[in-house]
């Protein structure tokens, strides 16, 4: 009995020793110098064919949740159509195709704002700067590879009320 246990752990030993010189055990494990994995595809593999001709149904989930970029539309407007200068106005995207997801509307000034889309719809508030002069300007939309452009009339700021009863007022 005193050397079955020194026995026993020899006998795991040599099998622990062997396990990593036999075949089946080299060819599963990983080369030191091949780190590098083959490029998976972007898109969805086909659905592959059984001996029978049927397809198989496992990609059906994923396809599903995708969005097929030539369904989705982008439309954008300005309300309202003519803002005097200074004076702000309202930028509205529906996206149709895709609930959810980041629009970037770009002002005729050319600074760019990240909004947040909603049940595919989103709006931002911009302000024209008081010094814009009068003329036609456009506000950009862009939705992942979709874009969208709006126009709007810019006419020239209020004109300012001459006080001149303020200035000859004399108070008693």
């Amino acid at each position: 009995m005193r050397f079955s246990k020194p026995f026993t752990v020899t006998l795991a030993g040599a099998a622990l020793l062997a396990l990593p010189l036999s075949g089946a055990a080299l060819a599963d494990a990983p080369k030191p110098g091949a780190t590098a994995e083959a490029p998976q595809p972007a898109h969805a593999a086909p659905a592959k064919q059984d001996d029978h001709g049927k397809k198989d149904d496992r990609d059906k989930k994923d396809v599903k949740q995708r969005r097929d970029p030539q369904r989705v539309s982008l439309t954008a407007s300005v309300n309202p159509s003519r803002v005097r200068a200074g004076q702000s106005y309202g930028v509205t995207i529906v996206v149709k195709g895709l609930s959810s997801g980041t629009a970037t509307v770009t002002s005729p000034e050319g600074k760019s704002y990240r909004v947040a889309l909603s049940g595919g719809r989103a709006t931002k508030t911009l302000t024209v700067p008081s010094r814009t002069t009068a003329g036609s300007r456009t506000v950009t939309v862009k939705v992942g590879n979709r874009t969208a452009t709006a126009d709007f009339t810019v006419v020239g700021p209020q004109p300012r009320k001459r006080d001149d009863d303020r200035r000859h007022h004399v108070s008693k």
